[in-house]
């Protein structure tokens, strides 16, 4: 038992620091190439929080603990709503931009109704995790894109920084100063190896000590696994409230939900084939990350900004949802089409 729990542990470490390492590198990188900061967090930044989802949720299919990957993917974006924005708003009151409001959060809430419907018999199969996917390639033409074309540009000695930037002026400094590319390509190859890694260790754990308390493998994921894996959100967002930068907040909380809900299930649907879907993941989990994402749109809309109040009852809601995975009862739904 405690040797589960440390390498549980351990894995979720790694996971954290391969992450932290695979980022960092990419975007020594691309400072060197003289890339946009808007292009760097659109790519780099937003695709690279996501990875420890992405990685464990492929190996916990790989591995035939498809539960951990389902409710990974749940867990991390009920954590990242109730409990990442809620401390980022404690922490700074956040005002978003429009285009956050207007584009993104409608797209999230549509893609987490999509995957609810798809998920109604119990299963998602190989061509709805490829519909998931042409979702996401279809929201990256029509919404980044456009954005990294207008912004490919060669970074200028002195830019000015908004609240979309993802690098700061040091960075940029540091980053032009060492021109060591082999060492930044040895930072991310070592991020990748610590992805796997630690995936590799927490879902071998995890499983284990589902096992031994008697708990499903779904509830294990939507809890500390996905805690664990959204520990590079939580740190972005908590450091980009404490710089007063709240709009990374924001816009890496949402990204971060549509990459999770479109790729991370996406992947390891296609992989598998089929992904089974428990019932109460049906009945409790998807109703509270789609209601969560719903319930942002107009905190998001009144004044265009979530406050510290808000951010309270955003983090006691991912409380309660975490006393429930604890206390709800076993449902057992017919394995027929709900849709």
């Amino acid at each position: 038992m405690l040797l589960n729990f440390l390498t549980f542990s351990g894995g979720i470490v790694i996971l954290y620091l391969g992450a932290e390492g695979m980022v960092r590198g990419s975007k020594r990188l691309a400072i060197a190439m003289g890339i946009h900061p808007l292009v760097i967090g659109l790519t780099i930044v937003a695709f690279g929080t996501s990875m420890p989802e992405l990685v464990v949720s492929t190996m916990a299919v790989l591995r035939g603990s498809p539960g951990i990957a389902l409710g990974n993917v749940v867990g991390s974006n009920i954590a990242n709503l109730g409990l990442i924005l809620g401390v980022a708003a404690l922490i700074s009151p956040m005002r978003v931009e429009d285009h956050t409001v207007r584009l993104e959060v409608p797209i999230t809430i549509f893609a987490g109704i999509a995957l609810f419907m798809f998920a109604g018999n119990l299963e998602i199969v190989g061509l709805e995790g490829i519909l998931l996917l042409l979702g996401f390639v279809s929201f990256f033409l029509i919404a980044v894109l456009p954005q990294i074309a207008k912004n490919w540009r060669v970074l200028p000695d002195e830019l000015k920084f908004d609240l979309e930037s993802p690098i700061t002026q040091e960075e940029i400094i540091e980053a032009r100063a060492s021109r060591s590319w082999v060492l930044d390509l040895l930072l991310v190859s070592l991020g990748i190896a610590g992805l796997v890694l630690g995936a590799d260790f927490t879902v071998s754990a995890a499983s284990e000590i589902a096992r031994e308390f008697g708990v499903s493998e779904m509830v294990i994921g939507a809890s500390v696994i996905a805690l664990g894996t959204s520990l590079p959100e939580l740190a972005t967002s908590i450091v980009a409230a404490l710089k007063n930068e709240p709009d990374i907040s924001i816009g890496n909380v949402i990204g971060s939900n549509l990459f999770n809900t479109l790729v991370v299930i996406g992947v390891p649907a296609v992989i598998k084939g089929y992904l089974p879907v428990e019932s109460e993941v049906l009945i409790y989990d998807f109703p509270v990350m789609i209601g969560l994402t719903l319930l942002i749109l107009p905190l998001l809309r009144s004044g265009g900004k979530l406050d510290r109040r808000e951010g309270f009852g955003l983090v006691a809601i991912y409380v309660g949802y975490i006393l429930l995975i604890m206390i709800r009862p076993p449902v057992m739904l017919p394995r027929s089409p709900l849709f």
